[in-house]
């Protein structure tokens, strides 16, 4: 049974549409790149997958149901989402900050018990952030903050993984680090991401969604990335030498 699966799923800002009729699975043990041009809707699909709206249109099911019929606290349990913008509003610790994703886990039990403390430092570890657990969180770069979200994913421990972006503020050794990190959780989990990175992608990816205009395409990497598909979606010619892809 596929973990995430759309049916006729349609998401239109409003009269413009952005995608249509998109009938797609995504198991455990895959890792989705979705790839598109700016405003082809790769942030509103992960919205839509996330709740953080509804579709405008066909079904979304988790685990074989539909969302509609999940209990809150089961959805947070199922799936998790990194957003490729995030907004402090007030200081906290790194180490605080990655807490709040056990909250699916904890509500209603013990809080900070060694266990948490395990997983928290694991996860801050993985990112190479774990000596800034004390630190302000608002005094962090870009790069930094975007990585202790991550930690926060690893942390939340979904079976359902959704990165909006995950790489688009590191440097390239932690753009690798991430993407590693990504393709390790999807052995286990389900991940869906999107990407501006053709190469990253061709490299990481199991699986490509590639959102064009007024249509849509999905299935293994090796059979999405090519020349002609890319043009397709971002309208422009691609050349392939060996594993990597050159806007031409």
């Amino acid at each position: 049974m596929a973990l995430l699966q759309t049916r006729e799923m349609s998401i239109r800002v409003g009269d413009r549409a952005l995608i249509t009729g998109l009938n797609w699975q995504v198991n455990r043990g895959e890792f989705w790149c979705v790839l598109g041009r700016n405003g082809a809707g790769k942030s509103m699909l992960l919205h839509v997958l996330s709740g953080l709206r509804a579709a405008d249109e066909g079904e979304v099911s988790l685990d074989g149901r539909m969302i509609s019929q999940i209990p809150i606290m089961e959805q947070a349990r199922l799936r998790g989402l990194m957003p490729q913008q995030i907004t402090d509003s007030f200081s906290c610790a790194v180490g605080e900050a990655v807490s709040i994703a056990l909250t699916p886990w904890r509500l209603g039990s013990e809080w900070d018990n060694l266990r948490d403390t395990e997983i928290i430092q694991n996860a801050l570890t993985q990112v190479g952030m774990a000596d800034r657990i004390s630190d302000d969180i608002t005094r962090l770069s870009g790069g930094e903050r975007q990585r202790v979200a991550f930690a926060a994913m690893l942390a939340q421990e979904s079976e359902l993984m959704l990165f909006d972006e995950p790489t688009s503020h590191q440097d390239v050794a932690q753009q690798l680090l991430l993407m590693r990190l990504i393709r390790q959780q999807s052995e286990q989990n389900a991940v869906v991401a999107t990407c501006h990175d053709i190469n990253l992608a061709a490299r990481f990816a199991t699986h490509v969604l590639l959102l064009g205009k007024d249509y849509h395409r999905s299935g293994p990497a090796s059979e999405m990335l090519t020349p002609d598909s890319l043009q397709s979606v971002f309208d422009c010619a691609f050349v392939r030498t060996g594993d990597t892809f050159m806007a031409a």
